[in-house]
């Protein structure tokens, strides 16, 4: 992996030298030499840690993954209340006697198609990526979760603050301005 990786990260330093010279708008050339820094920066570490042997978790299971199983139970409820709430207010569109008498004025289209909106793209969309961030950097880095259990406290507060906006901030008590 080396052989390509050293030799990548010298073009594109290369390449980033060439933007900050060639470059008329001095943004350009500021990120052109962002560019260069950084990419020689990664090949001098790439070129010190050649032929060591890929770095792994201390021991067997080490991986913080029941953060990971509690984030993909959260981004499956939400999925499922945000799609079931979409499912909901497309018949509620196609068929307006679904616009329950007893259900008003919390139950209409007005009030639930925020609800749907936010906890699709918001909750649902937001624990599937951390979710999905604290295993792949754990797996890509060979090393646990830093931090001791503060993974928790940022999965906590995402899912905590998903549920306090979705269902208090929006559609039960209200608080839509339409």
């Amino acid at each position: 992996m080396d052989i390509f990786k050293i030799p990548l990260l010298l073009a594109i330093s290369f390449f980033g030298l060439l933007a900050a010279n060639w470059g008329v708008d001095p943004a350009y050339r500021f990120h052109g030499l962002v560019i260069a820094l950084v990419a020689f920066s990664v090949f001098i570490m790439a070129l010190r840690r050649a032929g060591e042997p890929p770095r792994q978790a201390t021991e067997a299971g080490a991986y913080c993954d029941d953060v990971i199983r509690a984030g993909v139970i959260a981004t499956a409820f939400w999925g499922m209340a945000g799609f079931a709430v979409g499912v909901l207010i497309a018949f509620q569109l196609a068929f307006p006697a679904l616009n329950f008498d007893w259900a008003q004025p919390y139950g209409n289209f007005g009030r639930l198609r925020p609800l749907h909106t936010s906890a699709v793209i918001l909750a649902f969309g937001g624990n599937a990526l951390i979710t999905n961030s604290f295993y792949i950097v754990q797996r890509t880095c060979g090393v646990r979760l830093w931090g001791g259990k503060t993974y928790w406290f940022v999965f906590g507060a995402i899912s905590c603050s998903s549920f306090w906006q979705r269902l208090w901030g929006q559609s039960i008590v209200g608080l839509t301005t339409r």
